[in-house]
């Protein structure tokens, strides 16, 4: 048995059982958010529930006996369709915690619209890439694409939040950036994760390089989704405490 195939089935099943946990600990736990920060919770819900519906969907790709065979079809769509969802609503999650959904709407539209970019754009650098459907100028372009979008998404959450929420300068500010502070990190080094992915598979078009990436997905879905709400929803909690 290919030790890719078995490791990546394992992490499969891991991230799954994870992320139905996370899910089940904030529908749970929203009752500990006061009124105001509730719709954080609801956020974070949706953002793991839908990760779990994605994976659900992908189990068949992830059985051992799937895994073993030399010709795969990869799960690229379900991927690709659930973080075209799930990832403004991390981000949006944010946006909402600290208001800034309502008083700087330009910043959020541009973000999304980034986040937007970046995932259509990688989506086609993958998908023309495996099936040989374009040139690799088109391929390169498309991923190009797709990471300067991602860098500009770490200059707002980097340079542009930071002195909107200072500018805020209201009780739950210095929680606010705090949790900022760690969400930079994530958006970073966490998202980071996706474009290595793709990009090892660039130079390695192996069975073994594919599975890798596989497994570097779902590590990246892991930490990313559930961190991602994870951080905020402690954040409405703190703030909630505050605010009573």
């Amino acid at each position: 048995m290919n030790i890719f195939a078995i490791t990546t089935s394992y992490t499969f099943e891991f991230a799954l059982i994870c992320m139905i946990a996370a899910t089940i600990y904030f529908v749970l736990e929203r009752y500990s958010l006061s009124n105001e920060y509730k719709p954080i919770g609801t956020l974070a819900i949706l953002t793991t529930s839908l990760a779990v519906i994605e994976y659900f969907n992908m189990r068949d790709f992830f059985t051992l006996e799937n895994l073993s065979k030399d010709n795969l079809n990869y799960p690229t769509e379900y991927r690709y369709i659930t973080w075209l969802i799930a990832t403004p609503i991390m981000l949006y999650t944010y946006f909402a915690l600290t208001r800034l959904n309502k008083s700087n709407k330009p910043v959020v539209i541009l973000t999304l619209s980034l986040n937007f970019l970046m995932i259509v754009s990688g989506y086609f650098s993958e998908a023309t890439f495996s099936n040989g459907l374009m040139p690799i100028i088109f391929v390169y372009s498309m991923f190009a694409t797709g990471f300067a979008c991602w860098i500009g998404i770490i200059y707002i959450f980097s340079v542009t939040l930071p002195k909107l929420v200072k500018d805020q300068n209201n009780a739950g500010t210095s929680n606010c950036l705090k949790c900022l502070s760690v969400l930079q990190k994530l958006v970073i080094y966490g998202w980071a994760i996706y474009p290595l992915g793709l990009f090892i598979t660039f130079f390695d078009p192996s069975v073994d390089t594919a599975l890798t990436r596989e497994i570097i997905y779902n590590f990246g879905d892991l930490f990313n989704k559930i961190g991602f709400s994870l951080i905020c929803f402690f954040c409405a909690k703190r703030l909630s405490k505050t605010s009573v």
